[in-house]
């Protein structure tokens, strides 16, 4: 225990407000032998109102409520007095009476709790207490005991009281022979990670080279490859890098990694390494990560065998009808594109922008409207999705709203399909490896599929490849479309963002005073000096001279979250000039004030936010600590435990940024992000901006991430998995 901290042994008089779920708790606490309560808040569980607990901490002052004490680590405490033991077995055992306890404790007095534990038949001599509550008493003390000896145990080896509460959900009694036996369990339950669980071990006597450590620890790695794009992973990089990481001994790993075979915890494959002249080579792969590449491919492949339910005459002399009514004529790649639509159950259609993946869209939409009366329309984000409805004037939605998502999973699957004849999904470079799976199970084998993206930007945040390994698949027909479009090509945006796709430097233009662009490149090596450019460019000067509303048309990017010109220093810095609001929430090291600019930081089916997207917060309420915020039309609260799911969304990653666009995008470039100098992340930043782009870095910078071609290749099943489907359908 740290020296700020202090231990308190006290009552809880009365709950000001408790979440169950997650266990925080404000109380009015009484210190033993003091008159005036204190404020107490923290983790603090399975308590109630006159509950003596042993409580430790340390004092905090609040700018409204003052000074509070905040709990983190809590014991229940057996009280001593008379007066408490007669509190504590009418309000904590269930059938005990006042009138029953007060019989008690007159009876056996400060002992009673060893007539308890040691003599419990004693208490049938009281007046009217009847077997089966003393059966019933020793049931729920025998319970409480427990419980107080695992929270004992648990605070022992480590744990804080939140972790305790989820370890104690998980395993509840069992937890002390549990961890004992194998503490790398506690890698089960979703927060407590390897890190926690081998610390824990660590203080349990486990040593370094533990089998228990190694098994836990080849799992930990193979996870950490997932969150970097990973849904598998060279067998021997995978003991090497658990090897390295955790300083374990080879054989040892080695033998995990067989033991994990045989329990069935992972999968070993064998793909054909290209690099390697068509080698096989062994990768390691999570069962679930696994199944759901299998599972696309499988899906694809019937999709692609079944008969449609509406087929299509040739679409000439329709193209030539709905080119007049649109005003708009096809170049020959755009009228293959169309033509391949109607001709194929799936198809890709990839290309950057100002390329005419709308047009072609609206084109098809226009083909097949009065032929194919259910149509969905679906994009990864609610930006993309609202803009692809606006494209196409018909309504478009998330893929989690199209599938029926929930927390309790998706309505839409296999057994319940989407009722549509044809599915267009927008922005399919952002999906990952899971979600496509469960897309592609809720869609009909008659049922027609186009897939649009463009490969050239970054992959999903999540594991997998999607439109990279289907397009290297070479199994669906894919539309590549090249030529930039007359209005497109005015737009210094978009030519520069096909320079750099080709590997290009972007054409920087002499900056005019008097004539307004759309792209702009400012000079700056000291990253401190661009963090102070880019603050002055979103408060100051675009918003003058162009006109956007600096929180909501304005995104500044950023390769990196850390680091001087990373999003965490790029928000504090945004938020002090552009938020002077006083009212807020502190979590970790972020503050939340009304009116701030948020980004929602994973999928929560419960609110039916996902992961993306930004909204504003409305409202902080500093009494019950909960905020308030409105995305687009819908309004969501937060708990303070929930503040997790939440960022600062002034300053975003670059790949947070996929799948949205925005008025105006400001973007720093200095050899700092040198890691994330790569073609594919330039090219995606610029890509956002429809009206405005602003670079301001480096030259070497920009250089480097233009050469870099060749971005971090991730290991994934997708591919081989599907031609092997394909091959053995194919057969017969």
């Amino acid at each position: 225990m740290s020296r700020d901290e202090i231990t308190l042994v006290g009552t809880i008089e009365r709950i000001v407000y408790e979440q169950a779920e997650t266990g925080f708790l404000i109380a009015s606490f009484l210190v033993e032998k003091t008159r005036e309560p204190i404020t107490i808040k923290g983790t603090i569980f399975n308590v109630s109102e006159q509950s003596i607990v042993e409580i430790k901490g340390n004092w905090e002052h609040h700018k409204t409520y003052g000074r509070q004490f905040f709990v983190k680590e809590f014991s229940p405490v057996l009280p001593k007095s008379t007066l408490g033991i007669e509190r504590y077995l009418t309000s904590d055992i269930p059938g005990i009476g006042k009138r029953t306890a007060s019989r008690i404790v007159k009876e056996f007095g400060e002992d009673t709790f060893k007539i308890i534990d040691n003599s419990p038949q004693d208490l049938l001599k009281i007046p009217k207490f009847k077997k089966k509550q003393l059966e019933q008493l020793l049931e729920v003390w025998e319970e409480k005991k427990s419980e107080r000896d695992v929270l004992t145990f648990l605070h022992e080896i480590g744990s804080s009281s939140a972790q305790a509460l989820k370890i104690y959900k998980h395993f509840g009694l069992t937890a002390i022979p549990t961890l004992k036996a194998n503490p790398y369990k506690l890698t089960e339950i979703h927060g407590i990670g390897f890190q926690i669980a081998d610390q824990i071990a660590r203080n349990l006597g486990f040593e370094e080279n533990s089998p228990e450590r190694a098994t836990a620890g080849v799992l930990y790695i193979l996870n950490q490859l997932s969150l970097n794009g990973h849904t598998c992973y060279p067998r021997e990089a995978l003991t090497a890098k658990t090897t390295d990481e955790l300083k374990i001994e080879k054989d040892i790993v080695d033998a995990a990694v067989l033991q994990l075979l045989k329990d069935r915890l992972v999968k070993s494959k064998e793909i054909s390494n290209h690099s390697q002249n068509d080698m096989t080579q062994e990768v390691i792969a999570h069962p679930r990560l696994y199944k759901a590449e299998r599972r696309i491919a499988e899906d694809l492949s019937r999709i692609l065998k079944s008969e449609a339910y509406t087929e299509f005459s040739s679409p000439e002399p329709l193209v030539v009808g709905i080119e007049k009514k649109l005003g708009i004529q096809l170049d020959v790649v755009q009228k293959e594109a169309v033509k391949a639509a109607l001709e194929h159950k799936v198809m890709i259609i990839t290309g950057g922008p100002g390329t005419g993946k709308t047009t072609i869209i609206r084109f098809i939409l226009e083909l097949v409207a009065k032929k194919i009366p259910h149509i969905s329309l679906a994009a990864p984000t609610g930006r993309a999705a609202k803009r692809m409805s606006e494209a196409n004037q018909r309504p478009a939605s998330t893929i989690h709203r199209l599938l029926g998502a929930s927390r309790l999973g998706f309505e839409n699957n296999r057994e319940n399909p989407i009722d549509s004849e044809l599915v267009i999904i927008d922005e399919i470079s952002m999906i990952d490896t899971l979600l496509m799976a469960a897309l592609l199970d809720a869609i009909r084998s008659e049922s027609r599929v186009i897939l649009v993206g463009d490969v050239d930007q970054l992959p999903s945040v999540g594991p997998g490849a999607i439109l990279l390994n289907l397009i290297q698949s070479e199994i669906i027909p894919v539309v590549r479309l090249e030529k930039i479009f007359r209005q497109a090509a005015d737009s210094l945006i978009t030519v520069n963002a096909h320079n750099v796709r080709r590997g290009s430097y972007p054409l920087i233009q002499s900056s005019d005073p008097d004539e307004l662009q759309d792209f702009y490149f400012i000079k700056e090596s000291d990253p401190i000096k661009v963090v102070e450019k880019i603050i002055t460019m979103a408060t100051d000067r675009i918003p003058k001279r162009f006109n956007f509303d600096p929180k909501t048309e304005i995104q500044v990017l950023t390769p990196m979250h850390r680091g001087v010109t990373g999003s965490i220093n790029l928000n504090q810095q945004l938020q002090k000039r552009m938020n002077p609001a006083t009212q807020f929430l502190q979590f970790k090291d972020q503050q939340f004030k009304v009116g701030d600019k948020v980004i929602q930081l994973q999928n929560s089916y419960e609110k039916e936010v996902f992961n993306g997207d930004v909204g504003i917060i409305l409202d902080c309420d500093q009494k019950s600590k909960a905020l308030l915020v409105r995305f687009d039309s819908t309004e969501v609260q937060y708990d303070i435990e929930e503040l997790e799911q939440l960022s600062l969304a002034y300053a975003i990653s670059v790949h947070k940024s996929q799948g949205s666009e925005y008025p105006a995008v400001i973007l720093p470039l200095t050899t700092h992000h040198f890691v994330m100098l790569q073609r594919n992340l330039l090219y995606t930043a610029m890509t956002r901006g429809k009206q405005l782009v602003v670079i301001i870095g480096m030259e070497n910078a920009m250089q480097l991430a233009v050469n870099n071609a060749s971005p971090a290749k991730r290991y994934t099943l997708l591919e081989s998995e599907f031609n092997e489907v394909w091959h053995e359908l194919s057969l017969f």
